[in-house]
């Protein structure tokens, strides 16, 4: 019951944004962190911590 919000990436893997920023814009960046954050358990901060640094990494 605990797990019901943890996605596939909750479980300590990186959520990888390369790939998803060839075109550059800013808006993309945003779409693939909330992505990123919706894979995160409720709780997990160690995930929300890594997408938020993940989104400051991107140009």
């Amino acid at each position: 019951m605990g797990n019901q919000h943890m996605g596939p990436n909750a479980q300590g893997t990186s959520y990888h944004v390369a790939g998803h920023q060839d075109n550059g814009r800013q808006g993309d960046a945003l779409e693939v962190y909330f992505e990123c954050i919706t894979t995160c358990s409720l709780d997990d901060g160690a995930c929300v911590t890594r997408c938020v640094e993940e989104l400051r990494e991107q140009p």
